[in-house]
């Protein structure tokens, strides 16, 4: 608003009002116990900006969260509450344990209630509740890992039943190998070494199952065949993809000429090198032929930015023969056509 003599009349101060905090937070207790959950919460909102480690306050917006059903913020402002030791702190764990039993956290009910046993923190008379609870938790906990392991029990029967990877399309590949991840492999080896020795079994696919035999740590030989290739590799003892020292050593080349010259042309190169890199692992070129590689990959990215063939150029920076890099880069050009319908 402007004056008669063109001056603002509006302080350029906001000045909130006096005692507002505390105005509100009587109308959120109003409202609560009018059980108007929805605006208590909002007020108890307001006057945590004014008050936010006030008593009345957070117990006020916790009981209204719980209220709404608004579990999950109920259950960070309790953790909250308790880190700071804001409320009465036996009511507040009552309503932690309550909010964790609408969330189904039966684990984080357990180590709750154990330690307050610990230390001593339950009331005599309140004793049998918890201790009935925490038996209440640890069944609802063990009834739930039995019925996983029955669902896992019932996928493995179900793919042991089929035929894993003949005949199936890319999405069908990627929902078996999917299921593969969440079970004990060893019972479907003999499968994935079927498949990991098919010459015409996709490469990428043979990867992700490779992962899995890492993952779970498989410790006996398999063989593995890509790109007219045959290597024999135990999953045990392989190092990961980005551990392997072609990889390492490439993305290192390539960085140094590329990345502070040209970000977007290093940022294609690097996206070329990991998906290569993915199909061809476990296997990887002499070390002493990475700086070609490195250099074919660069000249492959040019190309692709600018359509120009700067190869003999690319070779001389990276101080390797122009005839290797034009060789690996035909290469690099049958891996790229095969990659793309997967990746």
């Amino acid at each position: 608003m402007v004056g008669k003599h063109g001056k603002s009349t509006e302080d350029p101060k906001v000045v909130p009002f006096p005692n507002l905090g505390e105005r509100l937070i009587i109308k959120g207790l109003d409202e609560l116990g009018k059980r108007n959950f929805k605006d208590a919460a909002r007020l108890f909102s307001q006057a945590r900006e004014f008050e936010p480690d006030n008593d009345e306050v957070c117990m006020g917006l916790v009981v209204s969260l719980v209220e709404l059903e608004y579990y999950e913020e109920s259950k960070e402002l309790c953790q909250e509450m308790l880190n700071k030791g804001i409320g009465d702190y036996f009511q507040l764990i009552n309503i932690y344990l309550m909010v964790l039993l609408q969330l189904n956290e039966h684990q984080e009910m357990i180590t709750t209630i154990e330690l307050l046993f610990d230390e001593n923190q339950i009331p005599f008379d309140k004793e049998e509740h918890f201790e009935k609870m925490l038996h209440f938790s640890k069944r609802a906990l063990e009834d739930k890992k039995e019925e996983t392991e029955r669902e896992l029990q019932l996928r493995e029967e179900e793919l042991q039943k089929e035929e894993l990877f003949a005949g199936k399309s890319d999405k069908e590949m990627l929902l078996v190998i999917s299921k593969l991840t969440n079970l004990n492999i060893r019972p479907f080896v003999p499968k994935i070494e079927q498949f990991l020795q098919d010459r015409d079994g996709h490469p990428f696919f043979k990867t992700m199952l490779l992962n899995i035999l890492i993952d779970q740590e498989y410790n006996e030989e398999v063989t593995v065949w890509k790109f007219t290739q045959s290597k024999i590799v135990n999953p045990k003892e392989l190092v990961t993809l980005k551990e392997t020292s072609f990889h390492k050593t490439i993305m290192n080349l390539t960085e140094e000429e590329i990345s502070h010259k040209n970000p977007s042309l290093f940022e294609m190169v690097h996206s070329l090198i990991e998906r290569h890199s993915f199909l061809l692992y476990p296997f990887e070129p002499e070390s002493d032929m990475i700086p070609a590689w490195a250099a074919a990959y660069h000249a492959l990215a040019e190309e692709y930015m600018t359509g120009e063939d700067r190869i003999q150029e690319i070779a001389n920076s990276y101080s390797v023969d122009g005839e290797a890099v034009t060789n690996i880069l035909a290469t690099i050009k049958e891996i790229e056509e095969i990659s793309y319908p997967i990746i």
